[in-house]
Parts: structure tokens; C-alpha cells; sequence
């Protein structure tokens, strides 16, 4: 099995007992870059996956039952206050197209909405949009279709706990691909100077299937063209630019927005030490 990213040879790493009636599932790592995949899940069928999706959604938790991620909700209002700050600031400008990209149940979009009223601002101002691929409401709702999903569409796409459930090169391609020439990719993952050879590491959940390491995201970074990268701190959230101005304009907002930026033409490899979280 060969790394989507670099392209060198993944070799075993590490096996964890998912349920007691399987067999252990195995991850396998890239020995240049540190990308660890769950092989067992790179080899599911498409309805396999989508009962897999399925079932992670206990992992994000609600207000009454914040499951396996207690900061879960916490974290998501922290990155709807940031979206709010950036709009006020003038980052996100009016009339921009903002898609949350595996919105789940869209709690950030409602956060955002949320948020944009407590302050007295124009929802319409900066619209959050929803898509989701696996988790969609039935019937009728304002969730973008398949169809609307379009490469080079998008001022920005929001991609938050998504890039863990990556399977391979196409999955990248098609979320980076939906930006235009000049967007900004703003992701939230985990992303770690080596992935645990620990069976037991709170991160290998059954659903995620792609662990990044500081290398392998900054060769991902490079190899779509983006030219700055900012990190903030509190939000959790990484923000790629293929707009040189737009990322010097939050460069000299930052110091309006609260909480801890991170700034680099590079990507922003910030966790270094463990716990990464």
C-alpha cells in the first residue's frame, strides 16, 4: 500500500480490537511522512462506509450527551464566535459562498446564525452553508444537493472533524477542488508530530481512517498551492489561503480577533509535544 501523499510505502503499525466479535483492524503508516490509514476501512465496501459514518455520529455528542469528545460542543461554538470575528472584520466579505463541508447535523451553521444575532449583525452578512455526503435530514431541508456541490464554487469550505475520514487522494481533491482559484480551506482535525503506536490512543475510533502528522499535512498544503497558513489556538482550526491578500488582511486583523494566532507561509505545525490534545 503506497501513501497518498508522498507516495512511499506504508508498512504495519499497529492492530486495535474494535468489537470483540471482529478481527483486530489494522493501520499501516508511511515510513516518510508519518500519515498513518486504517487499512481495514480503505477496504470497506460503499455500504460498509456508510453504516461506519453512521455510527460515528454518537461520537459527537450534543448539549445533554457530549459522548466521546467532551469538548465537542464547546469547541464548535468557539469556532462559530471566530467565523462571526472574521466577518466582522472583514475577512469573510458579503456575498462570499461559505460551505460547511460535512456538516453532520449542522450545529456550527446554527452557531453561526446564532452568533451573528447576539451581536446585532445581518445573518445574511456571511451564510454558513450546509452539505453533507453521509448525514443528511430526510425530506425536504436547506442542505446543499450533490449537484450544487461544484468545483471551483467556493469562497471557502469549512472542513471540521471531515479530514480524518478521508479515504485517499479523491477525497482531498474533491473538498479542496470546490474552492476557487483565490479560496481559503479552513480545517479541523487532529494533526500530530507522530500518530501513537498505542492501540489504546482516544483517537482510533472506528470512523477515522486517516491520522495526519505535522509532515503530512504541510506536503498536502504544498501540493494544492495554497500560500499562507493561519492556526488558531482556541477554535482548534487551521485556515489555508490560495489568496496571498486575504492572508495578510487577517494577519493585521488578528490582533481585533480573540485568541491565539499562529501565522506561517508554510503550514503551522503547532502540536508538537503529547498530549496532543
Amino acid at each position: 500500500m503506497k501513501c497518498f501523499v508522498c507516495g512511499a510505502e506504508m508498512k504495519d503499525y499497529l492492530q486495535k480490537k474494535m468489537r470483540p466479535e471482529e478481527p483486530e483492524w489494522k493501520y499501516v503508516r508511511c515510513e516518510n511522512c508519518g500519515l498513518v490509514l486504517c487499512q481495514t476501512v480503505y477496504e470497506m465496501t460503499d455500504s460498509q462506509l456508510v453504516s461506519l459514518n453512521d455510527e460515528h455520529k454518537s461520537y459527537q455528542g450534543t448539549d445533554e450527551n457530549r459522548g466521546v469528545d467532551p469538548h465537542w460542543v464547546e469547541r464548535l461554538k468557539c469556532q462559530a464566535k471566530l467565523f462571526a470575528d472574521m466577518a466582522i472584520q472583514g475577512v469573510w466579505e458579503p456575498g462570499m459562498c461559505l460551505v460547511d463541508y460535512g456538516c453532520g447535523d449542522g450545529k456550527l451553521s446554527a452557531y453561526v446564525q446564532n452568533e451573528m444575532r447576539v451581536r446585532g449583525e445581518d445573518t445574511c452578512l456571511c451564510e454558513l452553508l450546509k452539505y453533507d455526503k453521509y448525514m443528511r435530514p430526510e425530506g425536504p431541508s436547506d442542505y446543499l444537493s450533490d449537484e450544487e456541490m461544484k468545483p471551483g464554487s467556493f469562497d471557502a469550505v469549512f472542513s471540521c472533524s471531515v479530514f480524518e475520514h478521508l479515504l485517499g487522494r479523491p477525497d482531498a481533491d474533491e473538498i479542496i477542488g470546490l474552492l476557487k482559484d483565490k479560496g481559503t480551506l479552513c480545517v479541523h482535525t487532529l494533526v500530530c508530530e507522530e500518530v501513537p503506536r498505542d492501540p489504546e490512543w482516544f483517537y482510533l475510533l472506528s470512523g477515522h481512517c486517516t491520522l495526519w502528522t505535522n509532515k503530512s499535512m504541510a506536503l498536502l498544503f504544498g501540493q494544492y498551492g495554497f500560500v499562507g497558513c493561519a492556526y488558531h489556538v482556541e477554535a482548534r482550526m487551521w485556515f489555508f489561503f490560495k489568496d496571498r491578500h486575504r492572508f495578510e488582511q487577517l494577519k493585521s486583523k488578528a490582533p481585533m480577533i480573540p485568541g491565539e494566532w499562529a501565522f506561517s507561509d508554510k503550514f503551522v505545525d503547532y502540536w508538537k509535544q503529547k498530549p496532543y490534545r
